[in-house]
């Protein structure tokens, strides 16, 4: 019984598609495979075949004129291929006889030094001979039959090459013999044919590949959303609830500090100090906690976002920010609050990230195409790839005195104004965090 639990395991899921592609890519290209290994095949056969041909014909010719010359008193040994025209026309009678019962193409009998080809006899056209070097030493030198496969003329031909024997068993010629082998231009044809189908369905294969391969890793990514929608419901019911346990004892803590405050108004006590500035702390933790658990609705406005941008950052009143402003007077689809609880997180963490002397640069464009587009960019330490991974995460945070909730707020609300937020970073090059809203 298959695990259900593979069924979620991306590993093997991606494992089995790959296997499967290959498996009908290996598929597409068979019928081309086993084309070629039957044109191997059949060559081999056809070749052989053809070897046995000649080397028949070769003796029944080499007989022949060997009986012509024993008939003959004027000639020797050496002289058996040199018949006159007489003696010679039994030789050309078996020649034709072997050519219409072979269905062949050309037969020629081909002197040693290959000066000549001595009684060609053809079929549909000259003997041209292209002869193999090789080939024809072997036969000729060892007394061995050969032959080749050769394109001549845009037909396939088997050449094959059988030694003429004189009465001592020495070569004295060569057989040139051509077998028409048309099955071979059909099987390029169907070879082509097959692999012109191939490509076309390997490119499919590979299209309908992608589009499976794209689905199922959005499928992946839409069951991490709602995994990861779940875990943030969960933790936003947890912090709600722990939101409310923790203000009402805090208000009561406020007061009695109060209280103590001005009972003791004269000592100097650091803690007068310190008991106020803990507890405004905590109601901002807690304030972040109830405002990450009551995700509200916003009430998207056409608003001009320099000018907004222009206005927070000078309330910051922090001379290490730097603006570059071009968003022109483009109306923005926004909620002025969201909007500027999105810059103030975006900038303060920037802020916090460099030293006195550092620089945070916070830029704007518009485009038709892209919208408007916010980038704020630090010189500080940077980030690791793997913090940056987390950026997003509730509760994540890379300073002791953060909620973790910063960010993820900041996603959120990026989001619920449909825009895209994206952070770029470098460990000891500084961040680049970029927003996007459709303008």
């Amino acid at each position: 019984m298959i695990n259900p639990n593979w069924l979620s395991n991306k590993k093997v899921i991606y494992g089995v598609i790959s296997v499967s592609i290959v498996v009908l890519i290996l598929l597409n290209f068979w019928g081309w495979f086993f084309v070629s290994n039957l044109e191997s095949r059949m060559l081999t056969r056809l070749q052989t075949q053809g070897q046995k041909n000649a080397a028949l014909y070769a003796r029944l010719i080499s007989e022949k004129v060997n009986e012509a010359v024993l008939e003959s008193t004027d000639f020797t040994a050496s002289d058996v291929f040199t018949l006159n025209e007489i003696q010679i026309l039994p030789v050309i009678d078996l020649m034709i006889q072997f050519r219409d019962a072979a269905a062949l193409n050309a037969l020629s009998i081909v002197s040693l030094d290959q000066a000549e080809a001595l009684y060609p006899v053809s079929a549909s056209r000259s003997v041209t001979m292209p002869i193999n070097e090789s080939l024809f030493q072997e036969s000729s030198l060892r007394g061995e039959t050969a032959s080749e496969r050769r394109l001549i003329d845009g037909q396939y031909f088997i050449i094959a090459y059988a030694p003429l024997l004189d009465l001592e068993d020495i070569p004295q010629a060569v057989l040139y013999v051509e077998t028409p082998a048309e099955i071979f231009q059909e099987i390029d044809f169907f070879r082509q044919t097959l692999l012109y189908m191939g490509i076309t369905g390997l490119l499919l294969i590979v299209l309908f590949s992608f589009l499976i391969w794209t689905a199922i890793r959005r499928l992946f990514a839409m069951e991490a959303q709602l995994q990861q929608q779940n875990r943030l419901a969960h933790l936003g019911q947890m912090a709600a609830m722990v939101a409310h346990e923790i203000r009402n004892p805090l208000s009561i803590i406020k007061g009695a500090a109060d209280v103590l405050r001005k009972k003791y108004a004269d000592a100097n006590d650091e803690l007068f100090e310190f008991i106020p500035e803990e507890i405004n702390r905590l109601n901002r933790l807690v304030n972040d906690f109830l405002q990450f658990a009551r995700k509200r609705e916003l009430d998207l406005t056409p608003l001009a976002a320099d000018k907004i941008i222009e206005r927070l950052t000078t309330q910051m009143n922090d001379s290490r920010i730097h603006l570059e402003l071009k968003g022109g007077e483009t109306d923005v689809p926004l909620e002025e609050d969201a909007f500027k609880q999105v810059i103030l997180n975006i900038v303060d963490n920037a802020l916090k990230a460099i030293e006195e002397d550092g620089k945070v640069e916070v830029r704007t464009s518009w485009s038709r195409q892209r919208g408007y587009l916010i980038e704020v960019e630090d010189d500080g330490p940077g980030m690791s790839a793997e913090t940056v991974s987390k950026i997003f995460d509730p509760f994540f945070s890379t300073r002791a005195t953060g909620s973790g909730l910063g960010m993820a707020i900041t996603l959120q609300l990026v989001e619920q104004m449909r825009g895209e937020i994206k952070i770029d970073s470098k460990e000891t090059v500084g961040t680049t965090v970029r927003v996007v809203f459709k303008a």
